[in-house]
């Protein structure tokens, strides 16, 4: 699809999102502008939309509306890490109920739908995008498949760029996570919870090769991010831990270092730091992470969170920790120079869903 065909739709709903988001950079009741915003996925069965909040120096968010993604959500969590994807101006989402994926523009207009093209899979949960292509995951396919992106929003396709994830040993499907390309660009990595498993795969001319798995260290590989140095670093649901990987090639550096907490599932990097959320036990878990990749659980309890948090987000100058909780408000934190976090506070918002969160 191309953004020209999306014309009515814009306009039947332009007035409406323009007065519910506003303008970047306009002050607010807030009593400043905003330096950015962080971006939640609504998930809504009957339309899925982006929960905008906008974000200011002292780290603290207020709510500025919902842009539709021209999309239909699941209606129900996506059990998932990296439903938003952001690159410069550009936000995208999957919309897992009719297996598409949007791209929308952060612009002096506020935040427009510009395009949608198909997963080419089933129940797509996470995107990754970089250099004008990316790569969604289809949960109930087992498969990644590639798109082109320009920098204006429009999508396209890419013909026969359908990998397949290792299969799972015990049967059924993977119950694949998370899809992100590593900082170099040079391997795409997936997570599968239910057969314990990271895919890598090497990328060549910016497209995926075939999958290659390895054991995780750790049960249920959830969520995970990179360093500076770009070892990944992957939460484990199932053990309350978390591991750390070499890439090139691809071997473990510390194996299910356990934070003492309950449902290990997203993970962020920042300032030298992974913080984890646990959302069984209502907390954010912080490790430092040495030179070398090597993990050492520095504050089981580094933050407090509302039980069923669901997501987690940094912002761009890595002094801000966005939490997603169950009921679609999020939770603030300043991370400090030494990876400890001071709580900022909880923004309300009516966008109730799970899984999709993402900071500029």
């Amino acid at each position: 699809m191309n953004h020209r065909t999306l014309t009515p739709l814009l306009t039947a709903t332009a007035a409406a999102v323009l007065t519910a988001v506003g303008l970047p950079g306009a002050a607010s009741a807030h009593g400043a502008r905003p330096v950015g915003h962080v971006y939640e996925a609504t998930n809504a069965a009957s339309g899925n939309g982006i929960g905008i909040f906008d974000r200011y120096a002292d780290g603290t968010l207020e709510p500025a509306g919902v842009v539709p993604t021209g999309g239909l959500g699941a209606g129900a969590s996506l059990h998932s890490q990296g439903g938003l994807a952001r690159d410069g101006h550009l936000i995208f989402a999957v919309n897992a109920g009719d297996d598409t994926v949007s791209a929308l523009y952060a612009g002096p207009r506020g935040l427009e739908l510009r395009d949608t093209v198909s997963s080419h899979g089933d129940f797509p949960v996470s995107v990754t995008v970089r250099d004008g292509i990316g790569y969604v995951l289809n949960q109930n396919s087992d498969t990644i498949s590639a798109f082109r992106y320009e920098r204006d929003g429009d999508l396209r396709a890419i013909p026969q760029s359908t990998r397949s994830l290792t299969p799972n040993p015990a049967g059924g499907i993977t119950d694949a996570a998370q899809v992100s390309f590593a900082p170099d660009g040079r391997t795409i990595v997936v997570t599968e919870k239910a057969s314990n498993t990271i895919d890598t795969f090497a990328v060549r001319h910016g497209l995926a090769t075939a999958a290659t798995p390895h054991r995780a260290a750790g049960t249920t590989p959830y969520g995970f991010d990179f360093d500076r140095a770009g070892h990944a670093i992957v939460s484990e649901a199932a053990s309350g831990s978390a591991s750390s990987y070499g890439l090139q090639p691809f071997r473990t550096i510390t194996a299910a270092l356990a934070d003492t907490q309950r449902a290990a599932c997203w993970l962020v990097v920042a300032r030298g730091h992974a913080f984890v959320v646990n959302a069984a036990s209502a907390s954010v878990s912080s490790y430092a992470i040495g030179p070398d990749g090597s993990l050492t659980l520095r504050q089981a309890v580094a933050g407090t969170a509302s039980a069923g948090a669901t997501d987690a987000a940094v912002s761009p100058d890595q002094r801000t920790l966005a939490v997603r909780l169950a009921d679609g408000s999020v939770q603030t934190w300043k991370i400090n120079g030494d990876g400890s976090l001071t709580s900022v506070g909880t923004a309300a918002a009516s966008a109730i869903g799970s899984a999709g969160l993402v900071a500029d």
